[in-house]
């Protein structure tokens, strides 16, 4: 896929998770929407995605986010949480116009969104944050050819994640392995 190609894919494909996500997303979860698309479904969004504070991070997720607004495909809106300011995106008048700049592409990837938007899209960006960070450092140690013990990789994603207790850490990379979304890890 050329250059021109990709960036209106790309466009296309957060505009379209936007449109269908069952409550607006905000930028951890856009972030972690094409993260997951790109790592577990093979959807060649092109990111290059790094470890951040929260969790795999690719600058360009969100100047692409900037661009769909600029084409009025979504808009962001500020939003007030008991914790501080957020953001939340919404669809405007021209996402179905942006969308069909790469409708062949879409077409293509339609059951990998449509995975998504079933497994991912009603969860809290706080969970999207732990189960990226999870298939992140799973990833990671695979590279590596380091040791992927289920204790392991826990012990990875806390040094990673210190906030977040072992227990739903646990509970997260055994959700994970069991859907296959990550290699089983054995103790």
């Amino acid at each position: 896929m050329n250059a021109d190609k990709q960036g209106w894919f790309r466009l296309a494909v957060l505009a379209t998770l936007v449109k269908r996500a069952p409550q607006p997303p905000g930028r951890t979860a856009m972030m972690k929407f094409a993260y997951l698309l790109q790592t577990l479904r093979g959807v060649p969004l092109g990111y290059d995605f790094r470890l951040y504070n929260y969790g795999p991070y690719d600058i360009r997720v969100l100047n692409d986010l900037s661009q769909a607004e600029r084409f009025r495909a979504v808009k962001e809106k500020t939003v007030s949480y008991p914790k501080g300011d957020g953001y939340q995106y919404l669809p405007k008048e021209r996402c179905e116009w942006v969308c069909a700049q790469a409708a062949d592409e879409l077409d293509e990837f339609g059951e990998a969104i449509d995975w998504l938007v079933e497994r991912f899209a009603s969860e809290p960006a706080w969970r999207l944050e732990l189960f990226s960070t999870i298939v992140y450092a799973e990833r990671e140690l695979r590279r590596k050819q380091q040791p992927r013990s289920r204790n392991e990789l826990c012990r990875r994603v806390q040094s990673i994640k210190p906030y977040f207790d072992g227990e739903k850490i646990a509970a997260a990379v055994d959700a994970l392995a069991r859907d296959g979304l990550i290699e089983a890890p054995a103790d």
